[in-house]
């Protein structure tokens, strides 16, 4: 680094890409007790980020290309054994409402566990935002009123936000002038986690403050300034001086904002193509989806300077944790990570100043020695290493160790919430397989059923009609030759009449022949005298 890179530790201002890559090389040094070759940490520089993204990648696969050596050259392999994370800095772009820049924003993307995608195992892109935002508007506004003023002088709340340590209410106050002039927004107060914040900035865009008879409104925001410490949801506004009745705040939990859903999709597909190519075991297919992002709630920063600082101090505390501690906290959940130590402004004001210290120390070491190689300084004067040594870690060990029982309780807890949820699954798709097995069994009977019942038609021929059935049917037969009878004798009985019935009938018809008996002459009538 140089002189101008070492002017971005004064007050009020932020840490460029040199700083942080000065400070996290030295601390994967130096903290480790074996050194480079031991650090839990992989880093491939504050600029990673941006060269995945370039050249209009639209994915983390498609960006590989443009980091392919990085890796290899930088950490030597993001999956060697002694990684157990994977540290990204990511440098946001601000817009304002207006979708003009509003400067950058520095925040720390930490891969835990990078080959667990691979290997089955839990991995997770942690989003350490020191400005971490979030809105909520009301459709249907929150109110308060003035007490006895019987409606006249009235409070609504339109959206609030947060953004880090500011907390923004847009608001709308409004009174008849029955009671004179409406009570200044400046001297609300913001109550949080038993602390009141006062002094609120203020932004109108209607500043009518009214008098007696006259009507009054103020339309605007109010900003109040909260400790970075601050964890809470919920918040309480006191409107004004005194009179208004308390209105409730209360925000939803932090939620990924749309970059850090970006950078755990990009960097899932980078760890994928990267393991393909590179991977310690390529037989194994690296599952992106597995990685999932978190947001940590950590503590906010109270400026609009320092977010450079936490992501260098969250890097450096990390290098102190163990690989195994740094795998294992993929798997925990946003409310036990917010019981770890995370740095708080004090924390960051006072590395900031050991930082600006120690710079000072090792360029008058340079001067001194007559090189600038800070790794040759540090290792001819062992004074000097501890003094930056000293510089990029504090003593927390108990904190930690505190984290680390509250994490194993919350891990040995899931673990048997696990087992107890797998056992009631193995009973369920027990007592389902059962059912299957006992459908199969009837099935199988009905078929050995039907099969039975083919064959013994097959051998006995099909069956005979009931005697019942004959009987019915010869007597249908009878009946039928009864009715042909009688049909043949009603048509007998309608011949023409015989000659013995009808003396016409012996009459010869014209042309007619005459019958003969057998041939011979007709003999004569023995009743004739």
């Amino acid at each position: 680094i140089n002189l101008a890179d070492a002017g971005r530790l004064g007050e009020g201002e932020d840490l460029n890409d040199a700083i942080l890559d000065f400070f996290i090389r030295l601390g994967q040094h130096l903290i480790p007790k074996g050194g480079d070759s031991d650090t839990p940490v992989s880093y491939l520089g504050s600029i990673f980020w941006k060269q995945l993204r370039s050249a209009y990648a639209n994915s983390g696969e498609e960006g590989w290309k443009n980091v392919q050596n990085w890796a290899k050259r930088k950490a030597g392999g993001l999956f060697k054994p002694a990684y157990g994370a994977f540290a990204v800095p990511i440098n946001e772009d601000l817009k304002d409402d207006d979708g003009k820049d509003a400067g950058n924003h520095w925040w720390l993307a930490l891969v835990l566990n990078p080959p667990g995608g691979a290997k089955k195992e839990p991995t997770a892109v942690m989003c350490l935002d020191s400005m971490q935002r979030r809105t909520k508007k009301y459709d249907e506004p929150l109110k308060s009123e003035a007490a006895g003023h019987m409606h006249r002088y009235t409070l609504e709340v339109t959206e609030v936000e947060q953004a880090g340590y500011l907390l923004i209410i847009s608001f709308d106050a409004r009174g008849d002038g029955s009671f004179g002039r409406l009570q200044r927004p400046e001297k609300s107060k913001l109550m949080v986690d038993g602390y009141a914040c006062v002094d609120p900035s203020l932004g109108l865009k209607i500043n009518m403050p009214g008098n007696d008879d006259v009507p009054g409104r103020f339309q605007g925001t109010l900003t109040f300034a909260l400790d970075g410490r601050c964890r809470s949801s919920i918040f309480e506004l006191l409107y004004g001086e005194q009179g208004y009745a308390p209105i409730r705040i209360e925000f939803d939990p932090f939620q990924l904002t749309k970059l850090q859903k970006d950078v755990s999709r990009f960097l899932g597909g980078y760890m994928a193509k990267e393991w393909e190519m590179n991977g310690t075991n390529k037989g194994l297919r690296f599952e992106k989806q597995s990685t999932r992002a978190l947001v940590a709630d950590v503590h906010q920063q109270e400026n609009l300077n320092d977010c450079g600082v936490y992501v260098l101090e969250n890097t450096l505390r990390a290098l102190r944790l163990k690989k195994e501690f740094l795998m294992r906290m993929a798997e925990a959940s946003s409310t036990i990570l917010g019981s770890y130590p995370w740095p708080t402004q004090q924390d960051i004001t006072a590395r900031k100043l050991k930082l600006k210290g120690i710079v000072a120390r090792l360029f008058a070491a340079a001067a001194e020695k007559g090189t600038t190689d800070v790794e040759k300084l540090i290792k001819e004067d062992p004074g000097l290493r501890e003094e930056v040594l000293h510089s990029l870690t504090e003593h927390r060990d108990s904190e930690v160790d505190k984290f680390a029982k509250d994490l194993h309780k919350e891990l040995a807890a899931r673990t048997l919430d696990k087992e107890k949820e797998e056992a009631e699954l193995k009973r369920r798709e027990e007592i389902v397989e059962a059912r299957r097995a006992e459908e199969r069994a009837r099935r199988e009977e009905e078929a050995r059923k039907a099969e039975e019942a083919r064959l013994e038609l097959k051998r006995s021929g099909p069956p005979r009609k009931p005697a019942e059935k004959k009987r019915r049917g010869s007597s249908s037969e009878s009946a039928s030759r009864s009715r042909s009878r009688s049909k043949g004798r009603k048509k007998k009985e309608k011949r023409p009449p015989t000659p013995s019935e009808s003396d016409d009938s012996r009459r010869p018809t014209k042309g007619a022949r005459k019958k003969t008996g057998g041939g011979g002459k007709r003999g004569k009538d023995p009743s004739s005298p």
